[in-house]
């Protein structure tokens, strides 16, 4: 009803009794509040005004500009009525009221008044002023409804006399309303035992037909076969569909027998359909052989286009569509109906190319069929969709067809963002399928209801509400509007259990086509995300993609971008979809934002700029979280660099002032425009420095990035601004104010402080752990101190190493701060060093307090999963070693430990090894073959190999062309900066193929002046 106003909201007051003779009308003075309900339920019933968008208009006591009611009808238009409780209405009420309508401001640009009134309008005076009304007002449409026009449209909705009043007077009064139905009996449950437990075949009333019926099978087979297909349609009613198909094989053998061969192959083929609509297509497979094999005739190109669509996990439906086009079969509208909702569901857009076969599949369909043709035209004819609701809204067609045509209408509601008017309809939906029996549907729409307020919102308490509704309406078990031999759902999760992945899609596309027919439009979205995850594990990734974006599931679209490597996702424009589409769509633009080309990335960013700057105005229907907004704002942080400085600087004014968790993307986004734009390096690092300045963690850590420590010094202004975040203690801070102005006296009191706090750091307590320390970035701030200070700090940092009580992730930190003092050591303490961490990287020292719990891969059933990586020490402790190695005995040994390593199957071992050897001299990697690297599985091995083919590129010129094609670009990123550092006479070739990368990070790392090379 109506939510903006309470007493329309409110039931009416129990009716009196107003019992009246046939043809006589009932007594309309029912106070003025009652008269109001009375024209609100009227106007519902016979215009199909609705629900949210049906409401008072002002309060009482208020200027109304002549309207109480206004609602808006099914093409959109607005229509309103002034109701009168008047026991005499005159052509001077009347002309008042239009005149006060006419005068005022015309709320909703209404074009349809209707005057309702109490009283009695036959008289002459009033039509005629009705018409002269009509004449001055042109521009909207005018009505008088008098107490015999109500009257007379109360004979056809007993419901509501019977609310008003009281049913005896219903029955009494409502003569147009349709005759009742006779009561359907209820189910014989001792029958139904029995069928059970003897057997469908085996019953009394069975069993005699089919003894008579095998009994007259050898000498009067067309006979048996009218007997045998007489029980089936009796076992096929009653649910026993198996049992049926079993005495179908048995009438089709009969009829083969008695020579009619053309009607068994007609049987055969109508059966084939329906195995189809059940989504048995084993059957149906089944029967379409026994088809060709008594007479293929017609039905063979036909039928075996059906199965040849309905088995193509691909759904390719050309071959179906031109069958049809020639097909003259009586189940032709049958195969048109499963073609069009096929390509509607699985595609996501409506059929138009399908018009001229739903159009010739309506005139011969049967009523059910030729609805579900209809709701496909309706789809984007807005026409048929018009005729449709209005019939539904009036209750001209039946309960179970208006609960259908009410949910199709709210699920494209809720695609158009048009929460209010889809919850009405989804209500209506539920109200007219559970008086139609349909309760399990019935539940689905309420579940979909529930979809709303997620997707809409407000998300309050009572968001459970519908579903405990729906538990409670499923309980009554009745029918569904679509009958299958298997719950589609089941059998796609049971598919993929099995591990048959086709049979899963399969099964999938009809859980989705069920879905989008339905209108259960939760069920929807689950089928959507199941079958993009089908799609994803059987590579089908674009397909994946587009699944995942109707059901606007963006994290899982960004794995799909990783797992995509340099191949573009499909996607598509920024507007025009519901938000869960968009946001899905901005947040795979981020994740892709290196892929897409120069000239795309520029347009790409100006619509999502656009979309940011509405978001932020409110002009966006979206989630309440802003989710929508959150992710044109991370994608246009993302792009931001690639377009131009007056892009740019759009996307700094709009992020201004915005803080969120993390604002990874925002603080990213200000070093890449930095870089990019050399004007706008100022005001993009002072935004930098402001998050920092906010305590943002990202932008925290980026202050001392090294191209943002490049880019500070040019600009003392912005080194005044950062040191600023050093004097208030921010985390890293201090190492940034070492950076920038090594000789501040702060920076030894922060060295003395780090020195500190090395010194003084606690032996682990048994049964204790603490994860996470700041040895490595006070290792490097005591760089500064003398060489007595940073000896005791890298002796205790190797105590800390060595101490097995300790974590394996505090151990390896230990390690890795111990490289940043050991460069400057003596010789003889170098060497000690490198002594001690040989231990490390032949395994001696591994095993560290609570491996089991904090390294390694987390437990699939634990709780609390921790990802801890590696317990080993191997890695870290040749990280130690590389970086003290002074004589040629010790870098050869640290070369032959690091190609050890890249032999294990440990990935961030194999890193270690790649690292260590990337570090070594050339001399001293000469013997190391880059051919044998680049053949390994590792990305970090690749790019070692990278690193010496640009060494001695002559020789490796055909290895560094095949890392120049490398499927992983952070290879041919790090083959690009290691060739912009050498020679360019000699990797010229190279950066050629580099220019032309898919990548704009890797054709950025190639030195301008480069021509790029025709692709491959």
């Amino acid at each position: 009803m109506c939510a903006s106003d309470a007493n329309l909201r409110t039931p009416p007051e129990p009716g009196r009794p107003g019992n009246r003779p046939p043809g006589e009308d009932l007594d309309l003075a029912l106070g003025w509040d009652r008269f109001e309900k009375l024209i609100l339920a009227v106007a519902r019933g016979t215009l199909g005004l609705r629900g949210m968008t049906f409401r008072r208009y002002g309060v009482q006591g208020q200027a109304q500009h002549g309207i109480d009611l206004a609602g808006r009808d099914t093409d959109g238009r607005w229509t309103v009525i002034q109701c009168k409780d008047y026991h005499t209405f005159t052509a001077g009420h009347l002309r008042a009221a239009v005149e006060t309508f006419a005068a005022g401001r015309r709320p909703f640009g209404a074009r349809h008044l209707i005057v309702a009134t109490s009283a009695q309008t036959e008289a002459t005076q009033l039509a005629d002023e009705l018409a002269r009304l009509q004449d001055a007002h042109p521009d909207f449409e005018l009505d008088l409804w008098g107490a015999e026009q109500i009257n007379e449209l109360l004979r056809s909705l007993g419901d509501v006399v019977a609310r008003f009043w009281t049913r005896e007077t219903a029955r009494t009064f409502c003569t147009g309303a349709p005759p009742p139905g006779v009561p359907v009996p209820a189910p014989d449950r001792q029958a139904q035992a029995e069928r059970i437990l003897v057997g469908p075949l085996a019953t009394g009333d069975v069993l005699p037909l089919l003894r008579e019926a095998d009994r007259r099978r050898p000498a009067e087979p067309e006979a048996a076969a009218r007997l045998y297909g007489d029980v089936a349609t009796r076992l096929s009613d009653d649910g026993f569909r198996g049992h049926s198909v079993l005495l179908r094989n048995r009438q089709l053998d009969a009829l083969a027998a008695a020579g009619l061969r053309s009607a068994a192959a007609d049987l055969a083929a109508e059966l084939a359909v329906g195995a189809l609509e059940l989504g048995d297509r084993m059957t149906a497979k089944g029967l379409s052989s026994r088809t060709a094999e008594l007479d293929g005739g017609a039905h063979a190109e036909v039928i075996g286009a059906a199965l040849s669509y309905t088995g193509d996990p691909i759904a390719r439906p050309n071959e179906l569509v031109e069958a049809l086009s020639r097909a003259t079969v009586s189940y032709r509208p049958r195969l048109v109906l499963l073609l069009a909702e096929g390509v509607f569901a699985t595609d996501g857009v409506a059929p138009v190319e399908l018009d001229d076969l739903i159009g010739s599949a309506v005139a011969h369909a049967d009523a059910d069929v030729a609805l579900r043709l209809r709701l496909v035209r309706a789809e984007y004819d807005s026409a048929e969709r018009r005729t449709l609701l209005r019939s539904a809204r009036r209750h001209q067609v039946p309960g179970r067809a208006a609960a259908l045509i009410s949910a199709r209408e709210a699920r494209r509601c809720a695609l158009e963002s048009r929460a209010e008017e889809a919850v009405d309809a989804w209500r209506d939906a539920v109200h007219d399928g559970i008086h139609d029996g349909l309760a399990e549907d019935a539940a689905d729409w309420l579940y979909a209801l529930r979809a709303v307020k997620v997707q809409f919102g407000p998300v309050t308490g009572d968001i459970d509400e519908e579903h405990r509704l729906a538990q409670a309406v499923r309980t009554t078990g009745t029918a569904r509007l679509i009958d299958r031999a298997r719950r589609p759902a089941e059998h796609a999760r049971a598919a993929i259990l099995a591990n048959r992945p086709i049979e899963a899609v399969l099964a999938a596309r009809r859980w989705l086509v069920d879905a989008v027919v339905t209108g259960s439009w939760a069920d929807e979205m689950e089928a959507l995300e199941f079958l993009g995850d089908v799609y994803c594990d059987t590579t089908e990734l674009d397909r994946a993609a587009v699944c995942y974006q109707r059901a606007g599931r963006a994290q899982k679209l960004i794995a799909l971008a990783g797992r995509a490597g340099d191949r573009l996702l499909p996607s598509g424009p920024l507007g025009g979809e519901p938000w869960w589409v968009l946001r899905a769509r901005a947040a795979l633009a981020a994740a892709q934002a290196d892929l897409i080309g120069d000239a795309a990335a520029a347009g790409l960013l100006g619509e999502l700029t656009g979309l940011v700057a509405r978001g932020q105005a409110g002009e966006v229907v979206e989630s309440p979280r802003s989710e929508l907004t959150v992710a044109a704002e991370d994608a246009a942080c993302a792009l931001a660099h690639r377009g131009t400085a007056q892009q740019a600087t759009a996307v700094l004014n709009l992020m201004a002032g915005r803080r969120r968790f993390g604002d990874r993307a925002h603080a990213r986004a200000c070093v890449e425009i930095a870089v990019a734009h050399p004007s706008l390096t100022v005001p993009a690092l002072t935004r930098l420095i402001e998050l920092a300045a906010g305590d943002v963690q990202a932008a925290l850590k980026l202050t001392v990035d090294d191209r943002v420590l490049g880019l500070l010094p040019g600009h003392p202004e912005l080194v005044t601004q950062a040191m600023r975040l050093a004097d208030a203690g921010l985390y890293l801070s201090d190492v940034l104010r070492r950076e920038l102005q090594p000789d501040h006296p702060a920076v030894k009191a922060d060295a003395a402080a780090a020195r500190d706090r090395i010194l003084a750091r606690q032996s682990p307590e048994p049964g204790h752990a603490e994860i996470g320390s700041r040895l490595v970035t006070d290792a490097y701030l005591t760089g500064v101190l003398g060489a007595g200070d940073r000896r005791s700090c890298l002796d205790r940092l190797l105590d800390i190493a060595e101490d097995t009580r300790e974590t394996a992730a505090n151990r390896q930190e230990a390690l890795v701060a111990a490289r940043n003092l050991v460069a400057a050591e003596t010789p003889e303490d170098r060497a000690g060093v490198f002594a001690r961490a040989r231990a490390f990287v032949i395994g001696e020292r591994d095993g560290s307090a609570f491996d089991g719990e904090l390294t390694g891969p987390a437990h699939p059933l634990s709780f609390l999963r921790v990802e801890g990586g590696t317990a080993s020490l191997r890695g870290d402790g040749l990280y130690l070693a590389v970086g003290c190695a002074d004589t040629d005995v010790e870098r050869q040994w640290v070369r032959d430990r690091a190609v050890e390593l890249l032999r294990s199957p440990d990935p961030a071992l194999v890193h270690a090894g790649a690292v260590a050897l990337s570090e070594l001299p050339a001399a001293d990697t000469h013997d190391v073959d880059p051919a044998l690297l680049a053949a390994h599985d590792s990305p970090g091995v690749r790019e070692m190999s990278a690193i010496l083919c640009v060494r001695r590129p002559v020789r490796y010129r055909d290895t560094a062309m095949a890392l120049a094609r490398d499927p992983e670009a952070r290879v041919r990123r790090t083959l690009a900066e290691a060739a912009a550092r050498a020679d360019p006479v000699t990797t010229g070739e190279i950066m050629s193929v580099l220019a032309a990368d898919v990548r704009h990070s890797v054709r950025a790392a190639v030195p301008r002046g480069h021509t790029a090379a025709d692709p491959p």
